[in-house]
């Protein structure tokens, strides 16, 4: 559920701390990554090291979890009996976590009958933390920082779901003070 509400990348989720998870303001610092050698105290370059926000649905099941971890802890880690608490291997995760969750997963469509969730892998998450985001209002320069862009135009991808893009534009207009105007 976090990739979903942070847009975070694969070993930025898998590297999450527990103090990077500010529980009294809500905000979430990616800094560290989880990569195949271990975890890096930064993320993909120097633009990516930054701040989101949590919906409060998803800092209260956060909290839940990290109640228990110590303050350096890593968040998500493996729970098999016998090798729990060892850093999450995304093929492994895959695996064993996200296909079967998927697999089992079902929604209501618009006729509520019950259909099966598509077989997206786990990267859609970020997609569609993007996508809401900006079918929200949410502009795009803010979509660029959540995410970590590096490039303006890897956002721009989800311009077209921007609801009245033009609204606000036409509306700046019509409260301009003094147009101008052009002499008959």
């Amino acid at each position: 559920m976090p990739g979903f509400y942070t847009g975070l990348r694969w070993g930025e989720l898998s590297g999450l701390h527990r103090h990077r998870i500010d529980q009294r303001r809500s905000p979430l610092f990616v800094v560290e990554v989880d990569t195949k050698s271990g975890i890096k105290e930064y993320p993909k370059s120097s633009k990516n090291r930054r701040e989101g926000s949590l919906p409060p649905h998803v800092l209260e099941a956060l909290e839940r979890h990290i109640h228990r971890l110590e303050r350096d802890a890593v968040v998500f880690t493996t729970i098999t009996k016998g090798r729990a608490g060892r850093l999450l291997s995304d093929s492994n995760w895959r695996t064993q976590t996200w296909w079967s969750a998927v697999d089992g997963a079902r929604y209501f469509d618009g006729d509520g009958e019950q259909q099966p969730v598509s077989h997206y892998p786990p990267h859609s998450m970020r997609h569609t933390c993007a996508s809401w985001l900006v079918q929200k209002g949410v502009s795009l320069y803010e979509v660029q920082h959540l995410l970590g862009h590096e490039s303006f135009q890897t956002t721009q991808r989800y311009a077209h779901l921007q609801p009245d893009a033009h609204k606000a534009v036409l509306g700046a207009w019509e409260r301009l003070d003094a147009p101008l105007t052009m002499a008959a």
